[in-house]
C-alpha cells in the first residue's frame, strides 16, 4: 500500500524514466534464452544448476529493479561461521547482483567488518531476505550503528551502517493534498415540521415562506478546525514516528529532513529511508507489502508473478553451504 502519491523527482531520475517497468517488458527473443549444464563453485560451496534449466537474458529499463530481481532468487544456504566477506562474495556471486558493502576501513570509523563470523541457516528465502538477516546479525554483533541496505542510482545494492547509507541523500517532493482534504460531515440533520407549514397556511398565510426545517442553523461542518499547514504538521509527525524515528534531524539524527510546503512534503533522506515512505513506483504495488512492528514501518519486496515467469526464478532454487575458514 503506498502512503503518497509521489510528486517528481528534484534529483537523479526523473517521473518520465519510472514509467517503463520490466514486467511490461515484451516478449524475450528465443536467442538469448541459454541451457546451462555446468556445476558452479563458490568459495568452497558446490551450487548446481539443474540440467534443461533456461536462463533468460533481459535488458533491465531500471537498474535498480534489474538487482532487486536478481536477489529474488531462492536459497536454501547454512553459514558455519562464514567470514562476513565471504558471505556477500557468496551473495553476490551466486545471483549476479551488484553489492556495494560499505567496509571498516582506515578512511572511515564506522563499516562491515570483513573478519566477522556469521552462523546461521535458511530455508527456501529469496536472496535479498538472506542479505537481511546477515546484515541484522552483523548489527548485533558490532559496535557500529545498526546495518540496512538501499539502491543506488546505478543500480546497485547498497549495504552497511546506516550513518553510511545517510551520506547517499536525494530530494523527492510527496504530494499530500488527498491527505488534508476533509470532507464536511452533517452529522446533525434537520427537522422537518410538515405540521407547522400547514398551520401557517391555514392561518390564511398562503404558506408565508416559512421553512418546514427546524433548527437548520445547527447544521455546520463538523470539521477539527485546523488549518491546512497544522494537517500537514500532524502527517509529518506520523511519518517520524513510525519510520526510522532516530534518523531523522528533528529527532537528533543524520538521516533525513522533512518540511511541509503547499500541500507537498518535501523529503531530503536516502534511498532506505523513501523506500519506506512510498516503496519503489518502479516495483509493482501488488508485490510490496507495508506493515508496523513494534512502532516501526517495513515495506518488503515479493517477487511479483509476472517478473518470476520472465526471469525463471522460480525454477532455479539454490541450496548451498558456506563453510567457515579452516
Amino acid at each position: 500500500m503506498k502512503m503518497f502519491r509521489r510528486g517528481h523527482a528534484v534529483a537523479g531520475f526523473g517521473l518520465a524514466a519510472l514509467l517503463a517497468p520490466l514486467w511490461a517488458a515484451p516478449a524475450i527473443a528465443q536467442n538469448n534464452v541459454q541451457l546451462p549444464k555446468q556445476t558452479v563453485t563458490r568459495i568452497g560451496t558446490s551450487v548446481s544448476a539443474p540440467a534443461g534449466t533456461e536462463t533468460v537474458v533481459v535488458v533491465a529499463t531500471r537498474p535498480e529493479r534489474d538487482t532487486l530481481v536478481k536477489l529474488a532468487r531462492p536459497l536454501t544456504v547454512e553459514f558455519k561461521e562464514s567470514r562476513l566477506e565471504d558471505v556477500i562474495k557468496f551473495l553476490a556471486e551466486v545471483t549476479g547482483a551488484d553489492i556495494e558493502a560499505m567496509w571498516l576501513d582506515e578512511q572511515n570509523a564506522s563499516g562491515l567488518n570483513k573478519d566477522m563470523l556469521i552462523t546461521m541457516t535458511t530455508k527456501n528465502l529469496n536472496a535479498l531476505k538472506v542479505l537481511e538477516k546477515v546484515l541484522q546479525k552483523s548489527s548485533e554483533k558490532g559496535d557500529f550503528l545498526e546495518n540496512g541496505w538501499q539502491m543506488s542510482d546505478t543500480g546497485a545494492i547498497q549495504i552497511g551502517p546506516k550513518d553510511r547509507l545517510n551520506v547517499f541523500k536525494r530530494l523527492e517532493l510527496y504530494d499530500i493534498n488527498d491527505l488534508l482534504l476533509e470532507l464536511p460531515r452533517y452529522d446533525q440533520a434537520p427537522e422537518f415540521d410538515l405540521q407547522a407549514v400547514l398551520q401557517s397556511s391555514n392561518a390564511g398565510g398562503g404558506g408565508g415562506g416559512q421553512s418546514p426545517f427546524r433548527d437548520t442553523q445547527q447544521n455546520r461542518d463538523a470539521s477539527t478546525g485546523l488549518t491546512r499547514d497544522e494537517k500537514g504538521r500532524q502527517v509529518i509527525d506520523i511519518i517520524t514516528q513510525l519510520i526510522e524515528t532516530e534518523q531523522w534531524s528533528d529527532n537528533g539524527g543524520t538521516g533525513g529532513t522533512i518540511r511541509y510546503y503547499q500541500g507537498s512534503l518535501m523529503v531530503n533522506a536516502p534511498d532506505y529511508i523513501h523506500r519506506q515512505i512510498n516503496g519503489y513506483d518502479y516495483w509493482p504495488a501488488s508485490a510490496q507489502t507495508a506493515t508496523v512492528v513494534h512502532g516501526r514501518r517495513w515495506v518488503s519486496l515479493n517477487l511479483d508473478t509476472a517478473t518470476s515467469v520472465l526471469e525463471g526464478f522460480a525454477n532455479q532454487p539454490v541450496t548451498a553451504v558456506v563453510p567457515g575458514p579452516r
